[in-house]
């Protein structure tokens, strides 16, 4: 039976390069989910093999099941639970199945950046559709060969955020430096392409993170790289919102003040476009609608599912808003607010609770392996910061997450095992070597 677990886990080394390659795109679900069924045989029987720990000693075990299962129970008190089933698997079922899959495949990797340089092909591919469409790829995009495979801008600014820290944790290494910096430039420039905001702000807290092991014995060049990412993650948002706004509103050169909810704020006339973008944010008013409702709710939510709260709640929208802001049912346009209208308080905590465990579970490794530590914690840092003014925590950016994240534990944890190993053998002769001091200690006595 182990035996026969052991070949069968083996499509791990199928499902998961697929997933690293397709994930970063779009309109190519067949393929996605015919590894998703590999991975989910693999992990089924990595469960039955005597080889493996046993299920309760796999990570974030009960984080997991408190999450996973009161997202499942809501099901039960959603209005449309067919919808709330579905958004439960692609959301919680899959990405965490895969996080486990990944984990698996991890601990297996004696040699894991040939297996991330799939992910950067398909970093290089998304960069060279963006040259190709500069400018042309907000929505509608045309419906050509490369297009058709681009994913959503926000999504897939989203998953240039995601495969950073993959970059730095395992390819910042001497022998694929270069490609490992490559990458994160290819992800800047993907994230430039897309225009979104918010991706630069994000970009900077994954890289300041991932990069602390580069410079965390260096104070002066640590103050420099914050100094210059700071300059240039501000500097890249003017020049998005510039972009943004091409031709639709004049460049303005001098200072103003700017009115935000009836306060004044001076705003630099070199920053004059990223003031227009704030005051003309219709974010915080959407906040204000959903946290009022959340309310009604508070401790289960409305249910499952994404699009749950705009459907409740599309009644008592205001019209003003709804004229201002289009997408304004799609969603709250913030991560935990979501989460809040979907399961309530409980769910909020418990979503919470499981973020905090992974990014502690990378904290433990900190000795082991400080640069896939520093990457596991970018990661779930970057995206939280992504997903502060919008939600793309959905089907396969949701899948990304959580397989990048069970690939950066598994091989962290494998490098562990390798590295307790000598240790061990060490320990063991030492001990060996004081018995037998112990033994001829009286013969040498006696003989004298």
């Amino acid at each position: 039976m182990t035996h026969t677990a052991a070949r069968v886990e083996r499509v791990l080394w199928v499902a998961c390069p697929v997933i690293l390659f397709v994930v970063m795109f779009g309109h190519m679900t067949a393929l996605v989910f015919n590894a998703l069924a590999l991975m989910a045989l693999g992990v089924a029987a990595a469960a039955c093999s005597a080889a493996r720990p046993s299920l309760w000693r796999w990570p974030l075990v009960l984080p997991i099941a408190g999450w996973a299962g009161w997202s499942l129970a809501s099901v039960a008190w959603s209005m449309y639970p067919m919808v709330s089933l579905h958004a439960w698997c692609d959301e919680v079922l899959y990405p965490l199945v895969s996080f486990w899959g990944f984990w698996l495949f991890g601990t297996q990797l004696r040699r894991p950046a040939p297996v991330v340089l799939v992910n950067w092909f398909a970093c290089l591919a998304l960069a060279a559709i963006s040259a190709l469409y500069w400018g042309h790829l907000q929505p509608p995009t045309a419906n050509t060969f490369p297009l058709h495979f681009y994913n959503r801008v926000g999504h897939t600014s989203t998953l240039a955020v995601f495969a950073m820290p993959l970059f730095a944790g395992f390819m910042l290494r001497p022998r694929w430096r270069v490609i490992g910096a490559s990458g994160i430039a290819l992800c800047l420039f993907i994230g430039l392409a897309t225009l979104n905001r918010f991706f630069w702000p994000a970009a900077a807290v994954t890289l300041l993170i991932a990069l602390f092991p580069l410079y965390r014995r260096r104070l002066l060049l640590a103050m420099l790289v914050v100094a210059v990412i700071g300059a240039a993650g501000v500097g890249t948002l003017e020049f998005s919102s510039r972009l943004r706004t091409a031709g639709t509103v004049p460049a303005a050169t001098q200072p103003r003040d700017l009115a935000i909810d009836g306060h004044q704020v001076y705003v630099p006339g070199s920053l004059s476009a990223i003031g227009d973008t704030v005051s003309a944010d219709t974010r915080p008013k959407l906040w204000a609608f959903y946290v009022g409702e959340a309310e009604r709710h508070k401790w289960v939510g409305v249910g499952f599912g994404k699009p749950l709260p705009g459907i409740v709640y599309r009644g008592e929208m205001p019209a003003s808003l709804l004229a201002v802001e289009p997408q304004a049912l799609t969603h709250a346009h913030n991560l935990f607010i979501n989460t809040w209208l979907q399961t309530g308080f409980i769910g909020v905590v418990l979503q919470t609770v499981l973020l905090l465990c992974l990014a502690g579970r990378f904290w433990r490794l900190r000795r082991v392996d400080p640069w896939l530590c520093a990457a596991g914690v970018a990661l779930v840092a970057g995206m939280i910061a992504k997903n502060t003014t919008d939600d793309f925590m959905w089907q396969t950016t949701m899948l990304a997450f959580w397989a990048f994240a069970g690939l950066l534990l598994g091989c962290a944890e494998q490098a562990g095992a390798a590295g307790e190993a000598p240790l061990a053998a060490v320990r063991s002769r030492t001990t060996v070597l004081r018995s037998e001091q112990r033994r001829e200690a009286p013969t040498t006595q006696l003989g004298e």
